[in-house]
């Protein structure tokens, strides 16, 4: 991995992203789950957080990997932690399979473990394949991010599409939903 340029994706731009994501996809086992945005609005407006709903997410994608590499067993899981690991498995309390074996949490995972920087660059790069596919429907190039930028791609697909198209292509909680509106007012509703 190391050879083929693997290290924390925050190091790299999106081009080498998917040139080393590429690569490794069809020589490391892994597990890659989506949460599509109107997935994860319903889910978000029900009340989950997203902590919630990353920790649902790392353990049924921990649990795909093991099965892929069944028999063998790996010495240990690497979590990029994004909660403590109380807050982790209470998350996951009402769930069947919950990996706790050899399961280890560290902030920076992506600079401690090579691994979890090959996991990072792959999510990295099917976030911007499903990037690409909306910018398709959405007829225009999208912008990721936050910002006026994100403000104004926002206040273009109201235009174009509805507000109630925004469901399929932002969070809706973020802040920059309500500045894309406030946006959309001022600028196409003038």
């Amino acid at each position: 991995l190391k050879e083929l340029g693997v290290q924390d994706s925050k190091n790299l731009n999106d081009q080498r992203i998917i040139q080393i994501a590429k690569q490794i996809k069809d020589v490391i086992p892994f597990s890659l789950l989506t949460l599509h945005n109107e997935k994860y609005n319903n889910m978000q407006q029900k009340g989950m957080s997203q902590g919630k709903l990353k920790a649902l997410l790392h353990n049924q994608a921990i649990n795909s990997v093991l099965e892929k590499m069944s028999p063998e067993k790996p010495d240990a899981v690497l979590i990029d932690q994004f909660a403590q690991e109380g807050v982790y498995y209470n998350y996951l309390k009402s769930q069947a399979n919950i990996q706790r074996e050899n399961v280890y949490f560290s902030t920076k995972g992506e600079s401690v473990h090579i691994a979890v920087a090959a996991a990072s660059i792959l999510a990295r790069y099917a976030f911007l394949l499903r990037f690409e596919e909306l910018s398709k429907k959405a007829g225009f190039p999208l912008t990721k991010g936050a910002g006026p930028k994100v403000d104004e791609c926002g206040a273009k697909l109201i235009h174009i599409h509805g507000e109630d198209s925004l469901t399929r292509f932002v969070k809706l909680h973020f802040a920059n939903t309500d500045k894309a509106k406030a946006l959309y007012r001022k600028k196409y509703k003038a």
